[in-house]
């Protein structure tokens, strides 16, 4: 009997080892069919901003949509008839709309007047070369073109994708920087002028640059770029490098105050922004981040004193300082590791001017993250330290370390990145 009990139990466990490996193989054919399932996409709701404006908000559901972890990428576009006018919306160019599967809202900003009372919106499905969605934007500065995409399906793959050289000349890229929080500012280290610890929330997205601007960039948009290192140890231009010797006053406008919006021109012409911005046809309002922009961006969620973490002898892998990589000069962008947002050179290489001047003494005080320190302090709030910098002074390297210099100052070792507020 005991023999006979032995013998049922083997079957049994024998059973539940074939129904196992049935049930496995039911999943596997289901993630399959789930892959190659056929893309659709349905719209839920759209509804229009109140008070009523021209902005639309999509909410729409993908099913069979991309898959980054497979290297499955697609493009949603929309097509919207009100009152009878017809109008294609490029999810990829003029959205960054996510085509991963599931539920999700993007915001179209509809021609001017137009309403949805009588809209109808439809959406499809195509292969697309890039990935879906809004987590960059990419400038291109040939074209003028702004298109979107999603991560990849690592930031790794993300930061290894934008170290080509096409993003540090003839594009510019920009990381999103999600609404909400709280994300910490501020550090408690003698030195740091009075920049109590505090946490800030957001309520709206921002974008900004995953690299200073470099000299190519600059000269692609001004038509010069007036560095002191244009050339490199052997000779050759060091298109790559970031600009330096610009003014705070050369990229805005000298009259204007720190929470004044930059003068839109008609032409071609005006400073470094209002061409910027004249080229990509006005509508973005791209300009020098906030210092609350800039430190939330620059610790990546840390609340550590190094954007790296609490190891000052770790500064070699992320800063270009003066006894690493660079001497006294500005390096190559992208020269060091990233933060976990994929941002480079956020500390080292070149201190990056910041739209505030210098009046605010704690960061706590400022009213929101968009509004700029304006209270009439002669010198502008410079960020992030520089090549010059030696590695035995690790206060420089702290996230939290500020400086300042006056607008209508250049320096070798002062250049900046770019930012752009959702509105």
């Amino acid at each position: 009997m005991i023999h006979d009990r032995g013998e049922k139990c083997l079957d049994n466990s024998k059973e539940r080892k074939i129904e196992m490996e049935r049930i496995v193989c039911l999943m596997a054919v289901l993630v399959t069919l789930s892959a190659t399932a056929v893309p659709t996409v349905e719209i839920k709701k759209v509804a229009q901003r109140w008070p009523w404006n021209n902005k639309l908000d999509i909410t729409y559901e993908v099913t069979g949509g991309q898959d980054v972890s497979q290297n499955i990428f697609r493009r949603l576009v929309f097509t919207a008839v009100i009152d009878g006018a017809t109008n294609v919306i490029d999810g990829i160019h003029d959205l960054g709309a996510n085509a991963s599967n599931g539920i999700h809202t993007v915001t179209w900003t509809a021609p001017s007047g137009y309403r949805t009372d009588n809209c109808t919106m439809s959406a499809a499905l195509y292969p697309s070369d890039t990935p879906s969605g809004d987590d960059y934007m990419i400038v291109n500065l040939e074209t003028h073109a702004v298109s979107y995409e999603g991560l990849l399906a690592t930031q790794d793959a993300s930061d290894l994708r934008y170290k080509d050289v096409w993003y540090k000349t003839t594009n510019m890229v920009f990381r999103k920087v999600a609404a909400g929080g709280p994300y910490r500012v501020g550090d408690t280290a003698t030195g740091l002028s009075n920049n109590t610890p505090t946490n800030r929330t957001t309520d709206r997205a921002y974008y900004i640059g995953i690299y200073p601007v470099t000299q190519w960039q600059y000269w692609k948009v001004y038509g010069s770029r007036p560095s002191s290192h244009t050339t490199d140890a052997v000779g050759n231009i060091s298109w790559y490098r970031p600009v330096t010797y610009v003014r705070w006053n050369d990229l805005r406008v000298a009259e204007t105050k720190p929470d004044e919006e930059i003068p839109l021109e008609n032409s071609n012409t005006g400073t470094f922004l209002q061409r910027l911005n004249f080229i990509t046809g006005n509508k973005f309002g791209i300009d020098l981040p906030t210092e609350i922009m800039w430190e939330i961006a620059a610790r990546a969620g840390r609340t550590t004193p190094y954007f790296w973490g609490t190891d000052e002898n770790m500064c070699d892998e992320y800063v270009v300082h003066k006894t690493h990589l660079g001497g006294s000069d500005p390096m190559e962008v992208g020269s060091c590791k990233p933060n976990d947002w994929g941002l480079y050179d956020v500390v080292g290489n070149v201190y990056e001017w910041c739209r505030d001047d210098a009046g605010l003494d704690q960061l706590a005080n400022a009213p929101d993250p968009w509004t700029p320190s304006s209270n009439g302090h002669a010198n502008r709030r410079t960020r992030g330290g520089q090549a010059y910098n030696n590695d035995w002074n690790q206060l420089y390297f702290r996230t939290s370390y500020r400086s300042n210099t006056a607008p209508n100052s250049w320096s070798h070792y002062i250049g900046f990145r770019l930012a752009w507020i959702v509105k």
